[in-house]
Protein backbone atom coordinates (compact mmCIF):
# COMPACT_ATOMS: atom_id res chain seq x y z
CA UNK A 1 0.00 0.00 0.00
CA UNK A 2 2.90 2.51 0.61
CA UNK A 3 4.36 1.48 -2.69
CA UNK A 4 7.47 -0.23 -1.94
CA UNK A 5 8.45 -3.06 -3.64
CA UNK A 6 10.93 -6.01 -3.20
CA UNK A 7 12.62 -8.95 -5.27
CA UNK A 8 15.22 -11.33 -4.19
CA UNK A 9 17.74 -12.33 -6.65
CA UNK A 10 19.44 -15.25 -6.21
CA UNK A 11 22.92 -14.45 -7.80
CA UNK A 12 24.31 -17.92 -8.05
CA UNK A 13 21.76 -18.71 -10.61
CA UNK A 14 22.82 -16.04 -12.88
CA UNK A 15 26.28 -17.39 -13.42
CA UNK A 16 27.81 -13.80 -13.33
CA UNK A 17 30.78 -13.05 -15.55
CA UNK A 18 32.85 -10.67 -13.56
CA UNK A 19 34.13 -8.96 -16.84
CA UNK A 20 31.11 -7.72 -17.49
CA UNK A 21 28.27 -5.05 -16.44
CA UNK A 22 25.06 -5.71 -15.96
CA UNK A 23 21.58 -3.58 -16.18
CA UNK A 24 19.06 -4.46 -14.16
CA UNK A 25 15.46 -2.91 -14.88
CA UNK A 26 12.20 -2.29 -13.44
CA UNK A 27 8.73 -2.02 -15.47
CA UNK A 28 5.32 -2.06 -14.78
CA UNK A 29 3.65 -5.41 -16.26
CA UNK A 30 2.49 -4.39 -19.75
CA UNK A 31 4.91 -1.48 -20.31
CA UNK A 32 7.99 -1.12 -21.79
CA UNK A 33 9.20 1.88 -20.36
CA UNK A 34 11.49 1.19 -17.79
CA UNK A 35 10.68 3.24 -14.12
CA UNK A 36 13.98 2.80 -13.55
CA UNK A 37 17.45 1.26 -14.32
CA UNK A 38 20.43 0.01 -12.08
CA UNK A 39 23.90 -1.07 -13.40
CA UNK A 40 25.79 -3.25 -11.79
CA UNK A 41 29.65 -4.58 -11.82
CA UNK A 42 29.99 -7.98 -10.20
CA UNK A 43 33.46 -8.55 -8.50
CA UNK A 44 35.65 -11.29 -7.42
CA UNK A 45 36.49 -11.32 -4.19
CA UNK A 46 35.40 -9.93 -0.83
CA UNK A 47 38.18 -7.45 -0.01
CA UNK A 48 36.19 -5.46 -3.38
CA UNK A 49 32.79 -5.07 -1.47
CA UNK A 50 33.22 -1.47 -0.02
CA UNK A 51 30.76 0.77 -0.09
CA UNK A 52 31.78 3.61 -2.71
CA UNK A 53 30.70 6.58 -0.44
CA UNK A 54 32.37 5.82 2.76
CA UNK A 55 35.02 3.10 1.94
CA UNK A 56 33.36 0.28 4.53
CA UNK A 57 34.15 -2.92 3.94
CA UNK A 58 30.55 -4.96 3.51
CA UNK A 59 30.43 -8.30 4.73
CA UNK A 60 28.09 -10.71 2.60
CA UNK A 61 28.31 -14.08 2.22
CA UNK A 62 28.79 -15.79 -1.59
CA UNK A 63 26.56 -17.24 -3.57
CA UNK A 64 23.54 -15.24 -1.25
CA UNK A 65 20.56 -13.71 -2.16
CA UNK A 66 20.39 -9.81 -2.89
CA UNK A 67 17.52 -7.60 -2.18
CA UNK A 68 16.05 -5.03 -4.46
CA UNK A 69 14.04 -2.87 -3.09
CA UNK A 70 12.30 -0.25 -5.18
CA UNK A 71 9.31 2.31 -4.88
CA UNK A 72 6.87 3.25 -7.39
CA UNK A 73 5.55 6.41 -7.39
CA UNK A 74 2.38 7.63 -8.14
CA UNK A 75 3.37 9.28 -11.65
CA UNK A 76 5.85 6.65 -12.36
CA UNK A 77 4.60 6.25 -15.77
CA UNK A 78 5.37 10.05 -16.83
CA UNK A 79 7.54 10.69 -19.60
CA UNK A 80 10.24 13.39 -18.60
CA UNK A 81 9.34 17.07 -19.95
CA UNK A 82 5.44 16.36 -19.95
CA UNK A 83 3.36 17.09 -17.61
CA UNK A 84 1.42 14.55 -16.24
CA UNK A 85 0.30 11.84 -13.54
CA UNK A 86 -0.26 8.15 -13.47
CA UNK A 87 -1.94 6.30 -10.86
CA UNK A 88 -3.42 2.73 -10.32
CA UNK A 89 -7.04 2.29 -11.12
CA UNK A 90 -9.05 -0.62 -10.19
CA UNK A 91 -12.56 -2.53 -11.00
CA UNK A 92 -14.33 -1.54 -7.85
CA UNK A 93 -14.25 1.20 -4.86
CA UNK A 94 -16.39 1.82 -1.69
CA UNK A 95 -17.03 5.04 -3.52
CA UNK A 96 -18.68 4.05 -6.55
CA UNK A 97 -16.28 5.72 -9.10
CA UNK A 98 -12.34 6.71 -8.88
CA UNK A 99 -10.96 9.94 -10.24
CA UNK A 100 -7.72 10.81 -12.08
CA UNK A 101 -6.99 14.76 -12.10
CA UNK A 102 -3.39 15.98 -13.86
CA UNK A 103 -3.29 19.43 -11.39
CA UNK A 104 -2.16 22.44 -13.26
CA UNK A 105 -1.19 24.71 -10.15
CA UNK A 106 -4.55 25.93 -9.77
CA UNK A 107 -6.65 23.01 -9.89
CA UNK A 108 -7.00 20.03 -12.32
CA UNK A 109 -6.47 20.62 -15.86
CA UNK A 110 -7.47 17.07 -16.98
CA UNK A 111 -8.80 13.90 -16.00
CA UNK A 112 -10.91 11.25 -16.27
CA UNK A 113 -14.10 9.65 -14.07
CA UNK A 114 -13.70 5.82 -13.64
CA UNK A 115 -17.28 4.09 -12.93
CA UNK A 116 -16.90 0.84 -10.76
CA UNK A 117 -17.37 -2.15 -13.53
CA UNK A 118 -15.36 -0.25 -16.60
CA UNK A 119 -12.87 -2.89 -16.54
CA UNK A 120 -14.23 -5.86 -18.77
CA UNK A 121 -14.64 -9.25 -16.58
CA UNK A 122 -11.89 -11.86 -17.86
CA UNK A 123 -8.76 -9.20 -17.58
CA UNK A 124 -7.32 -7.45 -15.57
CA UNK A 125 -9.16 -5.66 -13.05
CA UNK A 126 -6.57 -3.18 -11.86
CA UNK A 127 -4.87 -1.19 -14.22
CA UNK A 128 -2.11 2.46 -14.17
CA UNK A 129 -3.78 5.25 -16.04
CA UNK A 130 -1.50 7.81 -17.24
CA UNK A 131 -2.35 10.71 -18.63
CA UNK A 132 0.19 13.28 -19.97
CA UNK A 133 0.28 16.09 -22.20
CA UNK A 134 0.90 15.57 -26.15
CA UNK A 135 3.31 17.82 -27.72
CA UNK A 136 1.79 19.67 -30.93
CA UNK A 137 5.09 21.37 -31.61
CA UNK A 138 4.43 24.90 -32.62
CA UNK A 139 0.83 25.96 -32.17
CA UNK A 140 -1.41 29.02 -33.81
CA UNK A 141 -3.71 29.56 -31.71
CA UNK A 142 -4.82 31.92 -34.16
CA UNK A 143 -5.72 29.68 -37.03
CA UNK A 144 -5.68 26.60 -35.23
CA UNK A 145 -2.85 24.81 -36.60
CA UNK A 146 -0.11 22.78 -34.96
CA UNK A 147 2.72 21.38 -36.38
CA UNK A 148 2.35 18.27 -34.68
CA UNK A 149 -1.43 17.68 -34.81
CA UNK A 150 -2.98 16.37 -31.99
CA UNK A 151 -5.25 14.11 -34.57
CA UNK A 152 -3.37 13.81 -37.19
CA UNK A 153 -5.85 13.74 -40.60
CA UNK A 154 -8.81 15.41 -38.85
CA UNK A 155 -9.33 18.74 -40.72
CA UNK A 156 -10.44 20.87 -37.99
CA UNK A 157 -8.37 23.65 -36.14
CA UNK A 158 -7.15 22.42 -33.13
CA UNK A 159 -5.60 23.92 -30.00
CA UNK A 160 -2.59 23.73 -27.59
CA UNK A 161 -3.36 21.40 -24.90
CA UNK A 162 -3.58 17.29 -25.99
CA UNK A 163 -3.48 14.52 -23.28
CA UNK A 164 -2.93 11.30 -24.21
CA UNK A 165 -5.10 8.84 -22.10
CA UNK A 166 -3.56 5.58 -21.79
CA UNK A 167 -3.51 2.14 -19.35
CA UNK A 168 -1.14 -0.24 -18.33
CA UNK A 169 -1.32 -2.98 -19.43
CA UNK A 170 -2.99 -1.88 -22.53
CA UNK A 171 -6.72 -3.05 -22.65
CA UNK A 172 -8.12 -5.61 -25.55
CA UNK A 173 -10.59 -4.35 -27.68
CA UNK A 174 -13.86 -6.22 -26.33
CA UNK A 175 -15.28 -7.15 -29.75
CA UNK A 176 -12.06 -8.33 -31.14
CA UNK A 177 -10.21 -6.53 -33.45
CA UNK A 178 -11.36 -3.05 -32.62
CA UNK A 179 -14.42 -1.15 -30.85
CA UNK A 180 -14.54 -0.41 -27.39
CA UNK A 181 -12.08 -1.49 -24.42
CA UNK A 182 -13.96 -0.39 -21.28
CA UNK A 183 -17.15 -2.05 -20.45
CA UNK A 184 -18.88 1.05 -19.05
CA UNK A 185 -17.94 4.56 -21.00
CA UNK A 186 -15.69 6.67 -18.64
CA UNK A 187 -16.05 10.77 -18.11
CA UNK A 188 -12.79 12.55 -19.55
CA UNK A 189 -12.54 16.22 -19.47
CA UNK A 190 -9.65 18.76 -20.11
CA UNK A 191 -9.05 22.25 -20.09
CA UNK A 192 -9.94 24.67 -23.01
CA UNK A 193 -7.56 27.63 -24.08
CA UNK A 194 -10.32 29.56 -25.61
CA UNK A 195 -12.53 29.28 -22.43
CA UNK A 196 -13.81 33.00 -21.37
CA UNK A 197 -11.73 34.50 -24.31
CA UNK A 198 -14.93 35.84 -26.02
CA UNK A 199 -13.57 34.32 -29.02
CA UNK A 200 -16.19 33.68 -31.85
CA UNK A 201 -15.01 30.29 -31.97
CA UNK A 202 -15.23 29.51 -28.09
CA UNK A 203 -18.57 27.77 -27.79
CA UNK A 204 -18.48 25.55 -30.76
CA UNK A 205 -14.98 23.44 -29.38
CA UNK A 206 -15.65 19.43 -29.05
CA UNK A 207 -13.67 17.14 -27.66
CA UNK A 208 -12.36 14.98 -30.19
CA UNK A 209 -10.70 11.37 -29.78
CA UNK A 210 -7.80 9.43 -31.81
CA UNK A 211 -5.43 6.94 -31.80
CA UNK A 212 -3.63 4.65 -34.24
CA UNK A 213 -6.42 2.26 -34.48
CA UNK A 214 -8.87 4.89 -34.04
CA UNK A 215 -10.00 7.49 -36.62
CA UNK A 216 -10.83 11.19 -35.32
CA UNK A 217 -14.48 11.29 -33.89
CA UNK A 218 -15.96 13.86 -31.70
CA UNK A 219 -16.96 12.48 -28.20
CA UNK A 220 -20.26 12.68 -26.66
CA UNK A 221 -20.41 15.37 -24.57
CA UNK A 222 -19.83 15.08 -20.78
CA UNK A 223 -19.99 17.50 -18.26
CA UNK A 224 -16.28 18.09 -16.79
CA UNK A 225 -18.07 18.73 -13.09
CA UNK A 226 -15.77 17.39 -10.43
CA UNK A 227 -13.19 16.22 -12.45
CA UNK A 228 -11.62 20.27 -13.54
CA UNK A 229 -10.87 22.91 -11.20
CA UNK A 230 -13.44 25.44 -11.48
CA UNK A 231 -10.72 27.91 -11.72
CA UNK A 232 -8.81 25.93 -14.20
CA UNK A 233 -10.91 25.62 -16.92
CA UNK A 234 -8.84 27.75 -19.55
CA UNK A 235 -5.53 26.30 -19.92
CA UNK A 236 -2.80 28.74 -19.00
CA UNK A 237 -0.32 30.30 -22.19
CA UNK A 238 2.81 29.34 -19.54
CA UNK A 239 2.58 25.69 -19.77
CA UNK A 240 1.74 25.24 -23.73
CA UNK A 241 4.26 24.27 -25.78
CA UNK A 242 5.92 21.86 -23.50
CA UNK A 243 8.71 19.40 -24.61
CA UNK A 244 7.49 15.89 -24.78
CA UNK A 245 10.90 14.10 -24.79
CA UNK A 246 11.00 10.46 -23.03
CA UNK A 247 13.49 9.64 -20.52
CA UNK A 248 14.18 7.19 -17.71
CA UNK A 249 15.42 7.94 -14.17
CA UNK A 250 18.70 6.32 -14.18
CA UNK A 251 20.38 5.51 -11.24
CA UNK A 252 24.09 6.20 -11.59
CA UNK A 253 26.65 3.75 -12.01
CA UNK A 254 28.98 4.54 -9.06
CA UNK A 255 26.42 3.99 -6.35
CA UNK A 256 25.88 0.50 -8.17
CA UNK A 257 29.11 -0.71 -8.68
CA UNK A 258 28.32 -3.46 -5.49
CA UNK A 259 27.01 -6.19 -6.83
CA UNK A 260 26.08 -7.13 -3.10
CA UNK A 261 25.68 -3.64 -2.12
CA UNK A 262 21.67 -3.86 -2.49
CA UNK A 263 19.67 -0.92 -3.84
CA UNK A 264 20.74 2.33 -2.37
CA UNK A 265 17.87 4.61 -3.82
CA UNK A 266 14.46 4.12 -5.14
CA UNK A 267 13.28 3.59 -8.82
CA UNK A 268 10.92 6.74 -9.36
CA UNK A 269 10.27 9.18 -11.92
CA UNK A 270 9.52 12.81 -11.02
CA UNK A 271 5.48 13.89 -11.16
CA UNK A 272 4.47 16.33 -13.69
CA UNK A 273 1.36 18.03 -15.24
CA UNK A 274 -0.86 18.47 -18.48
CA UNK A 275 -2.42 21.23 -20.29
CA UNK A 276 -5.62 20.98 -22.17
CA UNK A 277 -9.43 21.91 -23.22
CA UNK A 278 -12.13 22.72 -21.02
CA UNK A 279 -14.90 20.32 -22.25
CA UNK A 280 -15.69 16.88 -21.00
CA UNK A 281 -16.83 14.04 -23.08
CA UNK A 282 -17.58 9.89 -22.64
CA UNK A 283 -14.83 7.86 -23.79
CA UNK A 284 -15.17 4.12 -24.54
CA UNK A 285 -11.42 3.48 -24.94
CA UNK A 286 -8.33 5.69 -24.38
CA UNK A 287 -6.28 7.88 -26.68
CA UNK A 288 -5.39 11.28 -27.80
CA UNK A 289 -7.93 13.20 -26.55
CA UNK A 290 -8.01 17.11 -27.28
CA UNK A 291 -9.75 19.82 -28.73
CA UNK A 292 -11.26 20.96 -32.01
CA UNK A 293 -13.64 23.40 -33.84
CA UNK A 294 -16.58 21.64 -34.67
CA UNK A 295 -17.25 23.55 -38.15
CA UNK A 296 -18.58 22.82 -41.40
CA UNK A 297 -18.06 24.18 -44.83
CA UNK A 298 -21.37 24.79 -47.16
CA UNK A 299 -22.32 26.70 -50.68
CA UNK A 300 -24.38 29.98 -50.01
CA UNK A 301 -24.64 30.68 -53.77
CA UNK A 302 -25.67 28.18 -56.53
CA UNK A 303 -23.84 25.57 -56.93
CA UNK A 304 -24.06 25.35 -60.71
CA UNK A 305 -23.58 28.44 -63.38
CA UNK A 306 -24.72 28.18 -66.79
CA UNK A 307 -22.49 30.63 -68.70
CA UNK A 308 -23.36 31.05 -72.48
CA UNK A 309 -20.19 33.33 -73.56
CA UNK A 310 -18.04 32.88 -70.20
CA UNK A 311 -17.57 35.21 -67.42
CA UNK A 312 -17.10 36.20 -64.37
CA UNK A 313 -19.09 35.10 -61.46
CA UNK A 314 -18.95 35.03 -57.30
CA UNK A 315 -19.12 31.79 -55.79
CA UNK A 316 -20.00 31.70 -52.12
CA UNK A 317 -19.13 29.13 -49.40
CA UNK A 318 -19.83 29.66 -45.41
CA UNK A 319 -18.30 28.01 -42.44
CA UNK A 320 -20.95 27.63 -39.67
CA UNK A 321 -20.24 26.57 -36.02
CA UNK A 322 -21.71 22.73 -36.52
CA UNK A 323 -21.86 21.68 -32.48
CA UNK A 324 -22.42 23.99 -29.65
CA UNK A 325 -21.24 22.16 -26.64
CA UNK A 326 -23.88 23.53 -24.76
CA UNK A 327 -26.14 21.94 -27.06
CA UNK A 328 -27.41 24.81 -28.79
CA UNK A 329 -27.29 27.25 -31.87
CA UNK A 330 -26.17 24.13 -33.90
CA UNK A 331 -25.37 25.02 -37.37
CA UNK A 332 -26.54 28.51 -37.12
CA UNK A 333 -23.34 30.66 -36.54
CA UNK A 334 -21.17 31.66 -39.75
CA UNK A 335 -17.40 31.69 -38.24
CA UNK A 336 -15.78 34.80 -39.21
CA UNK A 337 -11.72 35.19 -39.29
CA UNK A 338 -11.51 31.16 -41.01
CA UNK A 339 -9.26 30.61 -44.32
CA UNK A 340 -11.05 29.15 -46.97
CA UNK A 341 -8.70 27.89 -50.26
CA UNK A 342 -10.27 28.12 -53.63
CA UNK A 343 -8.82 26.21 -55.85
CA UNK A 344 -10.05 26.39 -59.87
CA UNK A 345 -9.93 24.02 -62.64
CA UNK A 346 -7.57 24.59 -66.00
CA UNK A 347 -8.21 27.28 -68.17
CA UNK A 348 -10.15 29.54 -65.32
CA UNK A 349 -8.46 32.32 -63.25
CA UNK A 350 -9.27 33.72 -59.69
CA UNK A 351 -8.62 37.23 -58.48
CA UNK A 352 -9.85 38.55 -54.93
CA UNK A 353 -13.59 39.93 -54.68
CA UNK A 354 -14.28 43.13 -56.21
CA UNK A 355 -11.03 42.62 -58.38
CA UNK A 356 -11.24 41.78 -61.62
CA UNK A 357 -8.28 40.07 -63.87
CA UNK A 358 -7.05 37.97 -62.28
CA UNK A 359 -4.40 34.76 -63.53
CA UNK A 360 -4.16 32.72 -59.95
CA UNK A 361 -5.71 29.17 -59.92
CA UNK A 362 -5.66 29.24 -56.44
CA UNK A 363 -6.58 32.01 -54.00
CA UNK A 364 -7.42 32.28 -50.16
CA UNK A 365 -10.45 34.35 -48.81
CA UNK A 366 -10.83 35.26 -45.77
CA UNK A 367 -14.93 34.28 -43.63
CA UNK A 368 -16.34 37.34 -43.02
CA UNK A 369 -17.99 38.50 -39.53
CA UNK A 370 -21.04 39.96 -40.75
CA UNK A 371 -23.46 38.71 -42.66
CA UNK A 372 -23.70 38.90 -46.82
CA UNK A 373 -27.56 39.49 -46.77
CA UNK A 374 -28.00 42.28 -44.47
CA UNK A 375 -29.62 40.08 -42.33
CA UNK A 376 -28.35 40.85 -38.79
CA UNK A 377 -29.42 37.40 -37.41
CA UNK A 378 -27.46 35.35 -39.86
CA UNK A 379 -24.20 36.21 -38.98
CA UNK A 380 -21.10 35.82 -40.62
CA UNK A 381 -18.84 32.88 -41.65
CA UNK A 382 -18.74 33.66 -45.66
CA UNK A 383 -15.49 34.19 -47.94
CA UNK A 384 -15.85 34.31 -51.69
CA UNK A 385 -13.49 34.77 -55.28
CA UNK A 386 -14.34 36.28 -58.41
CA UNK A 387 -14.21 33.04 -60.60
CA UNK A 388 -13.71 33.66 -64.08
CA UNK A 389 -14.42 31.47 -67.08
CA UNK A 390 -13.64 31.26 -70.96
CA UNK A 391 -16.24 31.08 -73.91
CA UNK A 392 -14.98 27.98 -74.69
CA UNK A 393 -17.96 25.62 -74.66
CA UNK A 394 -17.13 23.19 -71.50
CA UNK A 395 -17.78 22.40 -67.88
CA UNK A 396 -15.06 24.02 -65.30
CA UNK A 397 -15.25 23.10 -61.89
CA UNK A 398 -14.01 24.90 -58.71
CA UNK A 399 -13.26 23.75 -54.85
CA UNK A 400 -13.51 25.62 -51.64
CA UNK A 401 -11.99 24.48 -48.51
CA UNK A 402 -11.09 25.10 -44.84
CA UNK A 403 -10.76 23.59 -41.48
CA UNK A 404 -13.80 22.45 -41.13
CA UNK A 405 -16.30 18.99 -42.33
CA UNK A 406 -18.40 18.56 -45.35
CA UNK A 407 -15.25 19.87 -47.69
CA UNK A 408 -13.99 20.66 -50.22
CA UNK A 409 -17.46 21.88 -51.31
CA UNK A 410 -17.67 21.95 -55.65
CA UNK A 411 -18.81 24.72 -58.08
CA UNK A 412 -19.24 24.16 -61.31
CA UNK A 413 -19.83 26.59 -64.82
CA UNK A 414 -21.01 24.97 -67.91
CA UNK A 415 -20.23 26.86 -70.90
CA UNK A 416 -22.46 25.38 -73.78
CA UNK A 417 -21.39 24.26 -77.09
CA UNK A 418 -23.80 26.94 -78.46
CA UNK A 419 -24.80 27.47 -82.16
CA UNK A 420 -24.04 31.01 -83.47
CA UNK A 421 -25.08 31.70 -86.96
CA UNK A 422 -23.17 34.66 -87.88
CA UNK A 423 -24.31 35.53 -91.30
CA UNK A 424 -21.67 37.26 -92.70
CA UNK A 425 -20.48 33.75 -93.11
CA UNK A 426 -23.02 32.80 -95.14
CA UNK A 427 -23.11 28.85 -96.04
CA UNK A 428 -21.39 28.24 -99.30
CA UNK A 429 -23.47 27.58 -102.19
CA UNK A 430 -26.62 29.48 -100.97
CA UNK A 431 -26.49 31.76 -103.90
CA UNK A 432 -24.72 35.22 -104.20
CA UNK A 433 -26.58 38.07 -102.12
CA UNK A 434 -25.85 41.64 -103.28
CA UNK A 435 -27.17 45.26 -102.15
CA UNK A 436 -29.86 44.54 -105.01
CA UNK A 437 -30.92 40.80 -104.42
CA UNK A 438 -31.57 38.49 -102.06
CA UNK A 439 -31.56 34.55 -101.37
CA UNK A 440 -34.18 33.10 -99.57
CA UNK A 441 -33.05 31.52 -96.26
CA UNK A 442 -36.15 29.31 -95.39
CA UNK A 443 -34.38 26.29 -95.90
CA UNK A 444 -30.61 26.72 -95.17
CA UNK A 445 -30.67 26.71 -91.74
CA UNK A 446 -33.14 23.94 -90.73
CA UNK A 447 -30.19 21.24 -90.90
CA UNK A 448 -29.05 23.24 -87.93
CA UNK A 449 -32.06 23.29 -86.04
CA UNK A 450 -33.56 27.03 -87.16
CA UNK A 451 -36.14 27.54 -89.74
CA UNK A 452 -37.22 31.37 -90.49
CA UNK A 453 -40.58 32.08 -91.67
CA UNK A 454 -42.45 35.20 -92.79
CA UNK A 455 -45.79 36.22 -91.68
CA UNK A 456 -47.42 38.30 -95.23
CA UNK A 457 -48.43 35.30 -97.27
CA UNK A 458 -45.88 34.37 -100.51
CA UNK A 459 -43.60 36.54 -98.86
CA UNK A 460 -40.43 34.49 -97.12
CA UNK A 461 -37.29 35.53 -94.79
CA UNK A 462 -34.47 36.58 -96.62
CA UNK A 463 -30.86 37.24 -96.16
CA UNK A 464 -29.78 40.77 -97.54
CA UNK A 465 -27.10 43.48 -97.33
CA UNK A 466 -27.64 46.80 -95.87
CA UNK A 467 -26.77 49.73 -97.88
CA UNK A 468 -27.55 52.01 -95.27
CA UNK A 469 -24.38 50.59 -92.45
CA UNK A 470 -22.47 53.05 -89.64
CA UNK A 471 -20.28 55.57 -91.09
CA UNK A 472 -16.47 54.05 -91.39
CA UNK A 473 -18.26 50.34 -90.90
CA UNK A 474 -19.22 49.22 -94.89
CA UNK A 475 -22.63 47.37 -95.34
CA UNK A 476 -23.98 44.30 -93.04
CA UNK A 477 -25.57 41.12 -93.79
CA UNK A 478 -28.47 39.67 -91.76
CA UNK A 479 -32.15 38.53 -92.12
CA UNK A 480 -34.54 40.84 -93.59
CA UNK A 481 -38.46 40.98 -92.72
CA UNK A 482 -39.24 41.11 -96.30
CA UNK A 483 -38.60 39.14 -99.88
CA UNK A 484 -36.81 41.61 -101.54
CA UNK A 485 -33.71 43.91 -100.61
CA UNK A 486 -32.76 45.98 -97.94
CA UNK A 487 -33.73 49.46 -99.25
CA UNK A 488 -37.65 48.85 -97.85
CA UNK A 489 -39.53 47.88 -95.06
CA UNK A 490 -42.87 45.95 -94.53
CA UNK A 491 -44.69 45.38 -91.53
CA UNK A 492 -45.14 41.95 -90.65
CA UNK A 493 -43.79 39.07 -88.53
CA UNK A 494 -40.72 37.34 -89.33
CA UNK A 495 -40.31 33.87 -86.73
CA UNK A 496 -37.50 31.59 -85.66
CA UNK A 497 -38.51 28.60 -84.64
CA UNK A 498 -36.33 26.27 -82.97
CA UNK A 499 -36.61 22.46 -83.51
CA UNK A 500 -34.18 21.76 -79.75
CA UNK A 501 -36.00 23.71 -78.36
CA UNK A 502 -32.98 25.61 -76.68
CA UNK A 503 -32.56 27.22 -73.15
CA UNK A 504 -31.05 30.59 -74.28
CA UNK A 505 -31.41 32.72 -77.96
CA UNK A 506 -29.98 35.85 -78.29
CA UNK A 507 -29.62 38.37 -81.30
CA UNK A 508 -28.84 41.88 -82.84
CA UNK A 509 -32.17 43.97 -83.75
CA UNK A 510 -30.80 46.79 -86.56
CA UNK A 511 -33.21 49.45 -88.09
CA UNK A 512 -34.94 52.84 -88.39
CA UNK A 513 -34.28 55.16 -85.19
CA UNK A 514 -37.53 56.91 -85.59
CA UNK A 515 -38.68 57.77 -82.44
CA UNK A 516 -42.27 56.93 -82.98
CA UNK A 517 -41.17 52.92 -83.29
CA UNK A 518 -39.50 52.83 -80.02
CA UNK A 519 -38.12 49.65 -79.35
CA UNK A 520 -38.33 46.65 -81.44
CA UNK A 521 -41.45 44.40 -80.55
CA UNK A 522 -39.75 41.11 -80.15
CA UNK A 523 -42.47 38.47 -78.17
CA UNK A 524 -41.06 34.72 -77.50
CA UNK A 525 -42.76 30.94 -77.25
CA UNK A 526 -41.87 27.80 -74.79
CA UNK A 527 -43.08 24.10 -76.04
CA UNK A 528 -46.22 25.07 -73.66
CA UNK A 529 -47.07 28.18 -75.89
CA UNK A 530 -46.47 29.78 -72.45
CA UNK A 531 -45.12 33.49 -73.20
CA UNK A 532 -41.17 33.70 -72.46
CA UNK A 533 -39.69 37.35 -71.03
CA UNK A 534 -37.03 39.12 -73.72
CA UNK A 535 -34.54 41.30 -72.03
CA UNK A 536 -33.49 43.84 -74.38
CA UNK A 537 -29.72 45.43 -73.82
CA UNK A 538 -26.53 46.95 -75.43
CA UNK A 539 -28.52 49.75 -77.75
CA UNK A 540 -26.11 51.31 -80.15
CA UNK A 541 -27.53 54.60 -82.11
CA UNK A 542 -25.52 55.91 -85.06
CA UNK A 543 -25.12 57.93 -88.36
CA UNK A 544 -25.32 56.58 -91.56
CA UNK A 545 -23.07 57.67 -94.40
CA UNK A 546 -25.99 59.33 -95.19
CA UNK A 547 -26.54 61.17 -91.72
CA UNK A 548 -29.46 59.24 -91.02
CA UNK A 549 -30.44 58.06 -87.18
CA UNK A 550 -30.08 54.20 -87.33
CA UNK A 551 -29.74 51.52 -84.20
CA UNK A 552 -28.73 48.18 -82.88
CA UNK A 553 -30.65 46.29 -80.22
CA UNK A 554 -28.90 43.18 -78.72
CA UNK A 555 -32.20 41.05 -77.30
CA UNK A 556 -31.93 37.75 -74.85
CA UNK A 557 -34.69 35.17 -74.21
CA UNK A 558 -33.74 32.35 -71.54
CA UNK A 559 -35.96 29.53 -70.40
CA UNK A 560 -35.09 26.33 -67.98
CA UNK A 561 -37.71 24.92 -70.11
CA UNK A 562 -36.75 25.90 -73.63
CA UNK A 563 -37.40 28.01 -76.25
CA UNK A 564 -39.86 27.02 -79.18
CA UNK A 565 -40.10 30.40 -80.68
CA UNK A 566 -39.17 34.35 -81.33
CA UNK A 567 -41.02 36.47 -83.43
CA UNK A 568 -40.07 40.24 -84.51
CA UNK A 569 -42.52 42.48 -85.18
CA UNK A 570 -40.50 44.42 -88.19
CA UNK A 571 -43.19 47.48 -87.32
CA UNK A 572 -42.10 49.22 -90.38
CA UNK A 573 -38.60 49.64 -88.43
CA UNK A 574 -36.94 46.45 -88.27
CA UNK A 575 -34.27 46.06 -91.20
CA UNK A 576 -32.23 43.20 -90.38
CA UNK A 577 -31.73 40.31 -87.84
CA UNK A 578 -28.16 39.49 -87.27
CA UNK A 579 -25.78 38.02 -84.61
CA UNK A 580 -28.02 34.93 -83.82
CA UNK A 581 -26.82 32.86 -80.89
CA UNK A 582 -28.40 29.38 -79.61
CA UNK A 583 -27.72 27.93 -76.61
CA UNK A 584 -28.47 24.33 -76.01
Amino acid sequence: DDGFYMVLWKTQDSNLDVTKFYRIKVLIDGSSVPLGIADVDPVSSMKELKNTRTGEVIPLLDDSSLPIKFRVETGALCIVGALCNSVTVTNNDPSGFQIVTVDGGAGAIAGAKFPNGWLPPGGPQSVVVTISSFNTGVSNTGTGTETIPCHAGLPLEQFPGCFKFTTTPALAPINGESGPQFAKRVTVAVCYLLQGSGDSREKFAEMYASGPNEPPHALDDASDVGILGPNARSCATSVIGLNNSKGVTGLASAGWRKLKGGLGRVFGVETAYAVDLGLGGFADQFSNVGPALSARIDTVSPAHFTLPTGGTVQPFARIVGSNHHDNEHQYSTGLGGITVTFVASANTTLSPQGTEGGTATQLTATTSTGPIDGSPTSGGGYATVNWTIPNTPGTYTLTANGPATGGPVTFTATVPASLAINFENYPTGAGVCDGSGACSVTNEFASRGVVFSFSIPDETASLCRTIHGPIGEGSNYGVSPQSTDCSGWISGFVTMSFAAHPTTVEFTLEGNDSGSEGPFPVTAFDPSGAPLTVTRSTVVTYMDQFENTFRRETRRVTSPNGIASVVVDSNGAVRIIDNLLIVP
